[in-house]
């Protein structure tokens, strides 16, 4: 016969008090209620490792350690963490951060010849391609713009204009090939694709 714990499963009732959460306390070191992380000096020291880390300007210090802060204060202030998860959410600010500096780049390189990269010798060059893009199709002429000024990804491009990636793919094809045989004799699939 079974004992009568195995017997009975379903006549037992939950305890009257819940089990307490574990509290950040001395015999867990390097836990504490986000209120206390947010006090402590260690999230400057983080910030600027991870900016280190990340090659980020000194200047993108302060912001990262607004963005930290921001992301406890999310987790909410009673919340117990330690510091790995400081440090991993440090991580991933800081990637953010990484992120949108290029894409703020990026951005800016749009409005002129800024984004002729510093080691191009031929800016003629790169006015003739241009020139000879904007002469495309309007669909390649897009693609382009998405693909070679913005520096979006091929999955990035396919999201917003709704196609396959092998679809972005053939236009990519399409697009080098026409811009190629627009330039003439002497200038490589190589050339024309690196530029951005």
């Amino acid at each position: 016969m079974l004992p009568k714990e195995r017997r009975n499963c379903d006549d037992r009732v939950p305890p009257a008090h819940p089990i307490p959460m574990p509290r950040p306390t001395a015999s867990r070191p390097g836990v504490q209620a986000v209120s206390e992380w947010l006090a402590s000096p260690y999230l400057a020291r983080v910030a600027a490792r991870v900016a280190y880390q990340y090659n980020l300007p000194s200047q993108e210090v302060p912001e990262l350690l607004q963005e930290l802060r921001i992301a406890l204060w999310k987790a909410g202030l009673a919340t117990a963490v330690n510091a790995t998860w400081i440090l991993h959410t440090a991580q991933h600010k800081g990637s953010d951060l990484l992120r949108m500096m290029r894409e703020r780049g990026r951005e800016v390189s749009f409005s002129g010849d800024s984004s002729i990269p510093a080691n191009h010798h031929d800016p003629e060059l790169l006015r003739l391609l241009r020139a000879r893009a904007a002469m495309l199709p309007p669909r390649l002429k897009e693609f382009y713009f998405l693909r070679y000024r913005a520096g979006l990804s091929e999955r990035q491009i396919a999201d917003r204009l709704g196609l396959c990636r092998g679809s972005i793919r053939c236009l990519e094809r399409r697009c080098v090939r026409s811009v190629k045989g627009r330039l003439g004799p002497g200038f490589s699939h190589h050339s024309v694709a690196g530029v951005r």
